[in-house]
Formats: C-alpha cells, structure tokens, sequence
C-alpha cells in the first residue's frame, strides 16, 4: 500500500533517564518491520551473549557516547509508518542537563509519549517533561507506564502510577492524556496486546498512535505561511517556497505580506506533483501572487482579513538553553520562523519551580530554567 499521501502525525518521546524511551522506539520499529536486514544483524552481534533480550536501544543511540553510557544526548529523528499512518519520531534525552534538547525535539510534536518506570513512579524528570509539554502546548499525551514486567504485571501498581500522575496533571494544560501500560523490552501493550495484563482493556501504544486525531487540533483558520525563499529558475516565475504553519488558503484569495503590509492575490500553489485548488498545516508549497511585490525569506503571507498582531513588546514562556546564564542588559536575536531581529529582555517575570509549580522571584535565568 502506498503510504505517500497517508496522514502524517509527528510525536516526541519524554521522561526521565532509563525509563526506555530507546527502547520502547526500537520496539516500535522493529515490531512493525520497519528494519533494515543489516542494522537487525547489527544489533544481534552488539547484544550481551549472555542476554536473552535483544538491545532495541541501538536502533536509535546512534552517537558513540550515548552508545557507551546508555543514555541518548542527541534528538535523533526517526520514521516509520504503517499501513494507516506516516510516523515521525523526535527520541529525547532524559537527563536534566539536555533538558534543552529535549525542548528543541519536542517543539514541532502533535503528541507526546511520556515514560514512566513502573518501579520508580513520577519523578522530577517526568514533571519537567510534563511541564514543558504543556508548556509548547502539544494537544495529546500518552503516559507509557514501562517496565510492568519487573513489577509483575501489577494492575495495582499501574492504578497508583495513573493517580499519582493525574494529580500532578492537574496543573497543566493538556486536554488528551491517556495511560498505557507496557513492557518495551517484552513488547507488551506495545504493537500487540499483552497476554501478561488481561486485566488491561485499553488500546495498545501503536493503535493509540494510528488513530488519534492530530489534525482536529491543528489550526486550520488562521492562515501564516512564512517564507523560506524565493524560486525563480526564469523571467517568467517568481515564487516564494515555505510550509504552511496554520489556516488554509485558495488561489484568488486576497493576501497580505508583512512586515511591509503590502496586498496581493494568490495566482497558483505549486508542487513537484502539481498545482493544488487548496494548501493547509503542514504543507510544503510554493506560492505565486499576482503582482510583483517585496517578498523575501523572513516574510510572512497572511489573508488580508486575518492578519495577526504587529507589535514591539511581547510577553513569552521561556526554557532558557544556555549555559550562560540570561543577562537583562544585552541584546538577543529574536528568531519567529524564518524572521530574525534583536531583542532585549526588559523583565523576568518569575521562574517557575516544576517540582512544586510555585512562581518564584529570580534576577537571570541559568541552563534549563523555564518561567516567563
């Protein structure tokens, strides 16, 4: 079945250090075919001789580092699909220290898949990680409890671990949270249901993933489509190349271009495979108007009678990602798509503690605090 026109949905993989987010990955693939003959022999000959279990973490630590401490550092991307859905996988870090990393692979993420060890419960790990989802506003978390097999598949432990995240939860903004329990190592719950848990009634992980409605949550009004660059491979073209990030737009339809504020109508929206009658989120396309206007990378087209806000101040939700600590009496590049301009911090607002999600009062921001 040919999958080139299948939806696609783009999640990220979260939790604290060792609760398998590798794993549960490589489970994913490797259940699901999507392995490559050489990489499987790879694996085998890197597994322990004396473990009965294959080492599905490889399939994703790719960096020699991570490979000879066990940890993933890097976000490494990943795809697979089904005969339902298109997959593309951001694997995350889990150590507190490349919490920044994490960010960054979980900044384009429709869906989360947070890891929870069995053994271990929610820890302060899992809630940065909860917090910052909630914090990039990703509408679907599926909570993965990992590990049931060293906790004998205890339907009680799994009750405890749902509570106790569901309290903490409380304090987000996430609207689609639903819990699975598994063992990636094992394969339970994962791609096929668990012999190990009757008592578990639910969908498991894959069948979570092909049929949550991604696109219900995506903004299909509001259309920007900020320019990546401009085409012309002769006289008689000029287009402007960029993925729409929200809303719809039709040929004919009356733009604006900002930051110049100059209008036109769309003449055509151009593919390799062809012109389209419509493009929406998330899709790659080329634009020509009507009229030669001022467009470049960094500008961005909107409908003329839906324009967003222009302004010189804003108020924001920070991760901050750098090992120097934040300054207030520095300029910043301030990057909105493929728009840059300097900025200041003129105020920090509060931090926020992600352990007990107290706002407190801070002077700078160090690595991997987050607050407003």
């Amino acid at each position: 079945m040919e999958t080139q026109d299948m939806d696609v949905l783009r999640f990220t993989t979260a939790g604290s250090v060792d609760d398998g987010k590798s794993t549960l990955i490589g489970r994913l693939m490797y259940d699901t075919q999507e392995i490559f003959e050489e990489k499987m022999e790879e694996i085998e000959r890197n597994t322990q001789r004396d473990d009965e279990e294959l080492e599905l973490a490889l399939l994703t630590d790719g960096l020699r580092a991570e490979r000879e401490q066990g940890i993933t550092i890097d976000v490494a991307y990943r795809y697979f699909s089904t005969p339902n859905r298109k997959f593309i996988i951001a694997d995350t870090p889990g150590h507190e220290q490349y919490t920044r990393n994490m960010v960054t692979g979980a900044s384009t993420a429709e869906l989360a898949v947070e890891l929870i060890d069995a053994r271990n419960g929610v820890l302060e790990q899992t809630k940065r990680h909860g917090f910052i989802t909630s914090l990039l506003q990703i509408p679907h978390v599926i909570v993965a409890v990992n590990k049931m097999d060293l906790v004998g598949y205890s339907e009680e432990r799994f009750r405890e671990i749902v509570g106790e995240y569901k309290d903490f939860a409380e304090n987000l903004d996430v609207q689609d949270i639903t819990f699975v329990p598994l063992s990636a190592l094992k394969g339970d719950n994962v791609v096929h249901h668990s012999d190990n848990m009757p008592w578990y009634e639910g969908s498991t992980l894959l069948h979570r993933l092909e049929t949550v409605r991604a696109e219900a949550t995506r903004n299909q009004v509001d259309f920007r489509f900020p320019v990546q660059t401009t085409i012309r491979p002769h006289q008689d073209f000029r287009g402007f190349a960029g993925q729409v990030e929200s809303g719809k737009i039709r040929p004919g339809e009356e733009v604006t271009i900002l930051p110049t504020g100059y209008t036109s109508q769309v003449d055509t929206i151009t593919t390799l495979d062809g012109d389209l009658d419509e493009a929406g989120p998330g899709e790659s396309v080329v634009l020509t108007l009507d009229d030669e206007i001022d467009v470049s990378r960094g500008s961005m087209i909107v409908r003329s009678r839906n324009k967003p806000e222009v302004t010189r101040q804003l108020d924001a939700d920070l991760c901050w990602m750098n090992e120097e600590a934040m300054r207030q009496d520095r300029p910043y590049v301030l990057q909105h798509t493929t728009r840059r301009t300097q900025a200041y911090v003129s105020k920090i607002v509060y931090r926020t503690n992600v352990e007990t999600f107290h706002r407190e009062e801070a002077d700078t921001f160090e690595l991997n605090d987050i607050g407003r």
